[in-house]
């Protein structure tokens, strides 16, 4: 009898303390609301929604945000919630106060996926974004503009290509961040976000413009940098991947035009490397780049003054 007293009283205790943690909720990590919510709550939530919505109708913009921003604290899950983070989204819109208008209706697109704003906040997000992307926005009501870093940029473009994956507005977002980088000069990152492109978005029509900026990129290295034969083996690749996987976009014809810039360069590289080695006085490292540069090319003048110098060198 003891034994099954003792035992009850245990799983009084568990279920309490199930009971009590389940109830806890941290503010910062709300769940995707229902719109479920019990009456009184809904009936709060709504009054504060018809006052917020009066402020706004009085031009009294700044107690209709405080309002705004209230229901959406208070009362998370109900439908006023979404109305009413939408409401503070547009006003912020409208003040020209775009990034924090970008983080408002991102708490739509992520916590309210049945609003009927969610559409309009997808859209209107991805606007505010790539105005971003393109250069200096304006970010306050007083009116002042600012340039916006790319990491932030970067965080951007990513809601937008995340909160719809398989929307045409994934790859494009994906390309502007890509875009950003090389405008920035990173040349490691910007390849990095061309080749997401190739991986996750291989039939949109960013993705070979993609692969032509990864050659050209990687091109412009080997030329700024050592002459670095690794940049220009694998824009080569790069260049004839798209060839390959793009046959009639005009991007192979540009590639199919680099391919040739690049074997005449690497002709004329060996001649040079060549008569550097010629000039020293070392014939055995002279004739081995004269050789090797008529394996390369079996015609033209490079050909020929390779040919004429084997001989005299007495190759």
């Amino acid at each position: 009898m003891h034994i099954k007293k003792f035992l009850n009283v245990v799983i009084c205790i568990i279920c309490v303390s199930a009971f009590t943690s389940c109830g806890s909720n941290d503010d910062d990590q709300l769940p995707i609301a229902s719109g479920i919510s019990n009456q009184n709550e809904a009936a709060e939530a709504d009054a504060m929604l018809s006052q917020g919505r009066a402020y706004e109708a009085a031009k009294k913009n700044s107690k209709a945000l405080s309002t705004y921003k209230a229901i959406f604290k208070q009362y998370p899950q109900t439908n006023s919630a979404a109305e009413a983070k939408y409401a503070q989204a547009r006003i912020l819109d409208q003040q020209g106060d775009l990034l924090k208008a970008f983080d408002a209706y991102q708490d739509v697109i992520a916590r309210f996926p049945s609003s009927p704003h969610y559409a309009a906040a997808i859209s209107r997000q991805e606007t505010v974004a790539h105005a971003a992307a393109n250069g200096v926005i304006q970010n306050s009501f007083l009116g002042m503009k600012t340039s916006i870093g790319p990491e932030n940029i970067e965080k951007m473009l990513g809601n937008v290509r995340d909160n719809a994956p398989r929307a045409i507005s994934a790859p494009k977002a994906q390309y502007a961040i890509a875009r950003v980088w090389q405008r920035n000069g990173n040349a490691n990152k910007a390849i990095a976000a061309y080749q997401r492109i190739a991986l996750d978005y291989p039939n949109s029509g960013n993705a070979p413009e993609a692969l032509y900026q990864q050659g050209e990129i990687l091109t412009l290295k080997a030329k700024r940098g050592n002459q670095n034969t690794a940049h220009v083996d694998r824009a080569r690749e790069i260049y004839s991947e798209l060839i390959r996987l793009y046959p009639s976009h005009s991007r192979a014809t540009d590639a199919r035009k680099r391919l040739a810039t690049l074997r005449v360069q690497d002709v004329q590289r060996s001649y040079e490397t060549a008569e550097f080695y010629r000039k020293k006085g070392q014939s055995k490292a002279a004739l081995f780049y004269y050789r090797e540069l008529l394996r390369k090319v079996k015609s033209g003048s490079y050909h020929d003054l390779a040919k004429q110098r084997i001989t005299d060198l007495g190759g």
